[in-house]
């Protein structure tokens, strides 16, 4: 059975597409083929300025409509990837682009664009989308939601592992052997996101990226801002747990930019200060809320291409090895896109996907809304 799966992360520099061709069981898949198609840069500013400012109803709906043409154009791009026409897959998973994620209590709400509708409408595709909020009505955060995927495909008999992946934001999968039950998962904190909006505030927008950590590896961390932001009551709060740039967002980086500068620091060094409150908050709270120490990393998503850090966990999280998921069967740029692909095909068959145990919800539900309704 052929499903695509779709993802565009908080960093919001790309969808990501994957086909996969799914059999009995998650860790029976084969990648297929899998495209990333870059969003220009303006509208990569646009989603990012509904984290910052009011927005109009009709330039949400707009930009909903929009993420829903990239996102069909993604699945046609994959498709012609891979040699498959459109009738032969079953299902799409898309998880949408994330503009805000408000699990507290008081809202327990999570939004994400990127029109279903547009997205069936051009591929003739059914499509699974919208699914964080039955585990947000659940009582659970809403994430991570990729926690089921990891211990589907990754857990392995008599070994301890992390799953990580360092997008935007990071997340991670605590897995005890195969024990369903000992699972534990959560976003300890921010990943690429607050390095890259250094970059672009640093190079006044003229880059988006500090490429391979260059400019991290030439600066110093300054240890006493570190300790400072590593301070904020979230890092200390235990899971189940999830953030965004709700909570890492503008005022976190002035936080840390004011703190570094005030002690004389200068851009790269902020960029080293950043990239050190990232291991850091990693491997602070592997710690802390882990019952043992992992025995292994298994690492993916887009820090992954930041050289620097990816030296620096390794550094810091020895001597375990930190391994890319590459080397377990899926490229650590595609894993993301994959989950979801598994996601989709799980809801199609009614079969619950959350864990409770990841996200704080009181039961396990079935995950997404399918477009068109009806079907299975």
């Amino acid at each position: 059975m052929l499903w695509v799966g779709l993802m565009s992360g908080t960093s919001a520099d790309a969808i990501d597409a994957a086909l996969v061709q799914l059999a009995s069981s998650a860790r029976e898949l084969s990648l297929l083929a899998f495209t990333s198609i870059e969003l220009p840069e303006n509208l990569r500013k646009r989603i990012h300025a509904l984290v910052q400012t009011p927005v109009l109803v009709r330039d949400l709906v707009e930009l909903d409509v929009e993420l829903g043409e990239r996102f069909a154009t993604a699945v046609l791009a994959v498709l012609s990837a891979g040699g498959v026409a459109p009738e032969q897959v079953a299902g799409i998973g898309s998880h949408g682009q994330t503009v805000g994620h408000f699990p507290e209590p008081e809202v327990r709400g999570s939004l994400q664009l990127g029109a279903p509708a547009v997205i069936h409408a051009r591929t003739g595709i059914p499509v699974i989308a919208d699914f964080r909020p039955a585990d947000l009505a659940a009582g659970g955060q809403g994430a991570p939601l990729t926690a089921f995927f990891h211990h589907a495909y990754f857990a392995l008999e008599g070994e301890r592992r992390a799953v990580l992946n360092i997008g935007g934001f990071t997340n991670v999968t605590y897995l005890a052997g195969s024990s369903l039950d000992q699972v534990i998962a959560f976003d300890p904190g921010p990943g690429n996101a607050l390095l890259d909006r250094a970059v672009r505030w640093a190079t006044n927008g003229a880059a988006r990226f500090d490429r391979d950590g260059e400019r991290a590896q030439r600066g110093t961390a300054d240890l006493k801002v570190v300790a400072e932001l590593l301070a904020d009551p979230y890092f200390a709060t235990p899971p189940p747990k999830s953030t965004g740039h709700e909570h890492f967002g503008p005022a976190f980086f002035e936080r840390a930019r004011a703190g570094v500068e005030g002690h004389g620091g200068t851009p790269d060094d902020l960029l080293a200060t950043l990239m050190h409150v990232t291991v850091e908050s990693v491997a602070q709270q592997a710690e802390r809320f882990f019952p043992e120490r992992p025995q292994r990393w298994i690492v993916y998503g887009g820090g992954v291409s930041n050289r620097a850090l990816l030296e620096a966990l390794r550094a810091r999280l020895a001597p375990a090895p930190v391994e890319l998921t590459d080397a377990h069967g899926i490229p650590a740029d595609a894993l993301e896109a994959v989950s979801f692909a598994v996601l989709g095909w799980c809801a199609s068959r009614g079969q619950p996907c959350n864990l409770p145990a990841a996200t704080g919800a009181g039961q396990r539900v079935v995950l997404g809304a399918r477009t068109p309704p009806g079907g299975s």
